[in-house]
């Protein structure tokens, strides 16, 4: 195992990342649709529940197909790449959305997911073009902004199940949904924080020391 060469997987990379791009962009066309069903744009009571049943599902088995990418960097021997918060996003995010599945996590469990897709398209857009060249991969700029994105689309999320519950009668966001997605949230970006300050901060001043 220590002495193979590492498995080169380019087209898998390619075909899965083009439909990682696809699937995540139809949950953020159910996301829009159900919030703009909606009256409320922070209390989100839709009247689609069958719609919002199956976006539920679909993102659901989308997260479980993402664990995936953690065999892709064990192949392809990118063990540094399955950090304790690549590991920590993926089961967290799968067993997030399981209980969302399962349980009434109310009706903002959508549009959290919605957020969520969106930045994935980018993020697998970026992927894909690395896949396909290399060279995309030494852009820091992008892989900088993607994580900046990160940060920013769990700090929105923290603000809209917060907001909800200053709503008089809003009941979109049942109480134990609450807790759970606070402490998910600010742990997620406690992680995505330090990650950006130990990538592109520390690492910024060791460049310039040497230079």
């Amino acid at each position: 195992m220590q002495n193979r060469q590492p498995y080169n997987i380019k087209n898998i990379l390619i075909g899965y990342n083009f439909i990682q791009i696809l699937v995540n962009a139809f949950i953020v066309y159910e996301a829009i649709y159900v919030y703009f069903s909606n009256s409320n744009w922070v209390c989100i009571d839709t009247t689609e529940k069958d719609l919002l049943a199956d976006a539920r599902k679909h993102y659901y088995y989308l997260k479980l197909v993402d664990c995936v990418e953690t065999v892709f960097f064990i192949i392809r021997k990118k063990y540094q790449q399955a950090s304790f918060l690549h590991i920590y996003h993926h089961t967290g995010i799968v067993m997030a959305a399981f209980l969302g599945f399962r349980y009434d996590f109310g009706d903002t469990i959508l549009v959290i997911g919605g957020l969520n897709s969106l930045t994935h398209v980018l993020m697998y857009v970026y992927y894909l073009m690395s896949a396909i060249d290399s060279r995309w991969s030494k852009y820091t700029t992008i892989k900088k902004g993607l994580t900046i994105l990160q940060i920013v689309q769990l700090n929105m999320i923290l603000f809209l199940l917060t907001a909800a519950k200053f709503i008089p009668g809003c009941k979109s966001v049942p109480p134990y949904s609450l807790f759970f997605w606070i402490l998910q949230n600010v742990f997620m970006i406690n992680l995505f924080v330090r990650f950006y300050i130990r990538s592109y901060v520390n690492n910024k001043k060791s460049d310039s020391k040497k230079n």
